[in-house]
């Protein structure tokens, strides 16, 4: 498969993957509601920022704090199902939905990086959080990268960085961009094409995978990401092509754990993990052969395994 056809144009970024189903998103998900299919797998909690927003998070276990940031579109919950009862034996484990995402709040505004930096320096407050090992994926670390860049750390101890490169966007200068090839033309349209077909957000959880999930979680994954609406999706994008962290990597000075997919990632196609892994003085990088963009999903017992060992230390 051509990876340049992921990101020209909407009819481009389609992957010859099409989700049939007789009935709506919203019918679907309501009926499996009802047949208890996605009942709640943790105990359910709220928290309210300063600006009135209320932040729905998961908070299992004892012991050290590993606060995780999701994905952009999926709720922690589903997005977390395979590592929090594992991860939680021996460790307190905080999953937090980010605002506009999942069952949190989502307010007209604050759909960017700095203000999910502004979020988790509340978090950690509120909550009242120290030695904490942060840790997110893909949107989760930028923003993390945002937060290490606006607020004193003094809370946190180590990092947890999976699956983002730190300048989405290809240039002259860059060998590591989003799909290996990202044009800012194409970035400009993107989020446009999300708004116009939220079929390219599905066909972009498709392309994570390495080996694609059968149709009933295929499905019900599709139905989670359907919790954050297509707007709050789109102004994220917006902001998350124009922010460049690769020149503030040297300045992290926590033990870093780079978690990436192997050589059959199509998002990250590259050996971007490497690259950071020079960056960052003091990381390690785990590379998982067997998954695409989604290793804490594909080989979750290694994920787990690797996050232990890390926090152990």
């Amino acid at each position: 498969m051509n990876r340049r056809d992921l990101i020209i144009g909407a009819s481009a970024l389609s992957l010859a993957v099409s989700i049939k189903s007789e009935t709506t998103n919203k019918e679907i998900f309501n009926q499996k509601q009802r047949e208890g299919n996605m009942s709640n797998l943790f105990k359910h909690n709220y928290l309210r920022l300063d600006d009135g927003v209320p932040l729905f998070y998961i908070d299992e276990g004892q012991g050290r704090p590993i606060v995780l940031i999701h994905n952009l579109m999926f709720g922690a919950e589903y997005f977390w199902q395979k590592n929090i009862p594992e991860l939680s034996q021996n460790n307190r484990v905080i999953a937090v939905d980010m605002r506009g995402h999942g069952l949190s709040g989502k307010p007209n505004a604050g759909y960017n990086l700095k203000q999910l930096a502004s979020d988790i320096n509340e978090i950690l407050i509120k909550l009242d959080l120290h030695d904490v090992v942060l840790g997110g994926m893909a949107i989760g670390a930028l923003s993390i990268l945002q937060y290490l860049s606006d607020y004193e750390n003094e809370r946190v101890s180590a990092l947890i960085l999976s699956e983002f490169t730190p300048k989405l966007v290809s240039a002259i200068d860059w060998k590591h961009p989003t799909f290996g090839d990202f044009p800012e033309e194409a970035a400009a349209g993107f989020s446009d094409s999300v708004r116009a077909d939220r079929d390219v957000l599905n066909n972009f959880v498709i392309a994570g995978f390495n080996q694609m999930p059968n149709d009933e979680i295929l499905e019900e994954m599709l139905i989670n990401t359907y919790l954050t609406p297509t707007e709050v999706v789109a102004e994220f994008v917006d902001d998350m092509v124009k922010n460049d962290y690769r020149d503030m990597l040297h300045t992290i000075t926590l033990p870093t754990l780079l978690l990436y997919g192997g050589d059959k990632n199509q998002v990250f196609p590259t050996a971007v993990g490497d690259w950071i892994q020079k960056e960052i003085p003091h990381s390690q990088l785990v590379i998982f052969n067997n998954s695409g963009h989604a290793p804490f999903w594909e080989e979750s017992k290694k994920y787990n395994r690797s996050i232990i060992d890390f926090v152990s230390k």
